[in-house]
């Protein structure tokens, strides 16, 4: 697949999540997660895709009393939506804590609505933002500069999975 495909499919598989989410708002619900993977390069589907998200369920399942809402797979990987009766702030929380608690969490994607659809994100909270897989530097930064290659990533990514 083409780079330029490979991107118009990433894009459309975005927009098509929005959409779902879209049509969950508003709901009596406080909180509503969306489990989804954090995954470096191109492949985003997969054995290594799988064993993670797996992972990560089981975990999130363990961590926070949730209701399942939705749960499929597009261009980006697998992803589930669940409901809570907890307020917004604490899941956002609670999700941060069990992203830190393995190495593998980094790889994760808990996104937390509240109960009219608006995102709360780690700003919000007073919490830094999420840390290079490599070097632990902020991620956008090393995104933006390219300090690290694809390659180096995908490698980094597949041994943490290897660790669960």
């Amino acid at each position: 697949m083409s780079s330029d495909a490979l991107r118009n499919s990433l894009l459309a598989a975005r927009d098509g999540r929005q959409a779902l989410l879209d049509g969950l708002f508003p709901t009596p619900f406080p909180a509503t997660v969306m489990l989804s993977l954090n995954l470096p390069g191109a492949e985003k589907t997969g054995p290594y895709a799988e064993r993670l998200f797996a992972w990560g369920e089981r975990e999130l399942l363990s961590a926070l009393k949730v209701t399942p809402a939705f749960s499929g797979a597009d261009a980006l990987g697998p992803f589930a939506l669940y409901r809570t009766r907890l307020q917004a702030t604490q899941v956002k929380r609670l999700g941060m804590a069990l992203e830190a608690m393995h190495p593998a969490g980094r790889l994760l994607d808990l996104d937390v609505y509240d109960h009219a659809g608006r995102q709360v994100g780690r700003a919000e909270l007073d919490i830094a933002p999420r840390s290079c897989l490599i070097c632990r530097e902020p991620a956008l930064a090393c995104i933006h500069a390219k300090r690290h290659s694809s390659e180096e990533l995908v490698l980094k990514a597949r041994a943490v999975i290897d660790a669960i």
